[in-house]
C-alpha cells in the first residue's frame, strides 16, 4: 500500500534527523532553531506529495479526486504520528535516556557563564526538563505532525487533484 510505504520511510527520515537535531544539532540549537524547523517540516511534506503523486500517477492512471488524494495524505500523516509516537519513546528510553539531564546541565553551563542569577538559572531549567520531558515532547510532535499533516495534505490534495474528462460518446 503506497500510504503504509511513504508513511513508514517519512516516519523513519524524521527520525533519523530527530537523533541528528538531538545529539549533533542542540548544542547550536540557539544558532539553527529556525533551520531546524523547515527540515522537520520538509520531510512530511515530501512524503505526502511523492505518496499523492504515486496513487495518482500509478494506480489510478494519472487522474485523483480531491477526497482520494486528500485520503491518501491523512493516511499517510497518521502513520507517520504512530511511528513518531514510537520512535520518541525508543529515543528516551533506550538511545539518549540521559537527554534531558545533559540538555539541563548544558544549560545551566551556558547560564552560568553569561553571569545569570540563580534563579533565572532555577527558572530556565525548569523550563528545559519541562520543554523537553517525553510526555511533552510526544504532545508536541503529534500536534505538529497532525495538524501540519491535515494542512498539507489539503493543499496537496488541492494542487495534485486532476479529474477524468467525460467524453461526449
Amino acid at each position: 500500500m503506497i500510504e503504509i510505504k511513504y508513511g513508514l520511510f517519512s516516519a523513519f527520515v524524521l527520525f533519523v534527523w530527530m537523533i541528528i537535531e538531538y545529539t549533533l544539532l542542540m548544542p547550536s540549537l540557539h544558532d539553527l532553531g529556525q533551520y531546524i524547523g523547515i527540515v522537520s517540516a520538509i520531510i512530511p511534506i515530501m512524503g505526502i506529495y511523492f505518496g499523492i503523486k504515486e496513487r495518482r500517477d500509478k494506480v489510478n492512471f494519472g487522474y485523483i479526486s480531491f477526497k482520494d488524494a486528500f485520503r491518501t495524505g491523512i493516511v499517510i500523516t497518521f502513520i507517520i504520528g504512530v511511528m513518531i509516537v514510537v520512535f520518541t519513546y525508543i529515543y528516551y528510553e533506550y538511545i539518549n535516556p540521559d537527554f534531558v539531564n545533559i540538555l539541563s546541565t548544558e544549560t545551566e553551563k551556558t547560564l552560568i557563564q553569561n553571569n545569570a542569577s540563580r534563579d533565572d538559572i532555577n527558572a530556565a531549567l525548569e523550563i528545559v526538563r519541562y520543554q523537553y520531558s517525553f510526555s511533552v515532547q510526544i504532545i508536541q510532535q503529534l500536534l505538529f505532525v497532525f495538524v501540519g499533516g491535515t494542512i498539507i495534505s489539503i493543499v496537496l490534495a488541492f494542487f495534485l487533484k486532476k479529474y477524468q474528462r467525460r467524453g461526449l460518446n
